[in-house]
């Protein structure tokens, strides 16, 4: 059975310092970090606020055999998918750090493309949107 004065060893904090996390506080590395975070939000928040015009003119111009419903299914799926796989990306970031989640970008983005050569008719239109997630 373990000592009483070794699980108080086991349970102090370590205090080398390679063990700290450290955020830039400020200076240019800390507006980088802003400015990553708001291209990121840019590229996947933006696209989203966008899916009213991008409706609008994909069904006068696009897809104008298709009912406004099955247009709307394109969004509705869409916008799923940036706010179901947004809440899992902030613990993955934190656990396993930016590469995995560019890895599984670019694997996802090249998918994407190749699935992109198999569809036809609204499916196009599907597929370009996701991707670009």
């Amino acid at each position: 059975m373990p000592q009483p004065s070794d699980l108080e060893k086991t349970a102090a904090p370590s205090s080398d310092p390679s063990d700290l996390t450290t955020y830039p506080e400020g200076g240019s590395r800390a507006w980088l970090v802003v400015l990553g975070a708001w291209c990121g939000l840019t590229a996947s928040v933006g696209l989203y606020n966008t899916t009213g015009v991008f409706s609008v003119i994909i069904s006068n111009t696009i897809l104008t055999s298709s009912s406004s419903t099955s247009i709307g299914w394109i969004f509705s799926i869409y916008a799923f998918m940036v706010w179901f796989v947004g809440v899992w990306v902030g613990p993955c970031f934190d656990i396993f750090g930016p590469r995995m989640l560019m890895m599984a970008g670019m694997c996802c983005t090249v998918l994407g493309m190749m699935c992109l050569s198999f569809c036809t008719g609204e499916f196009i239109l599907f597929s370009h949107l996701f991707a670009r997630c």
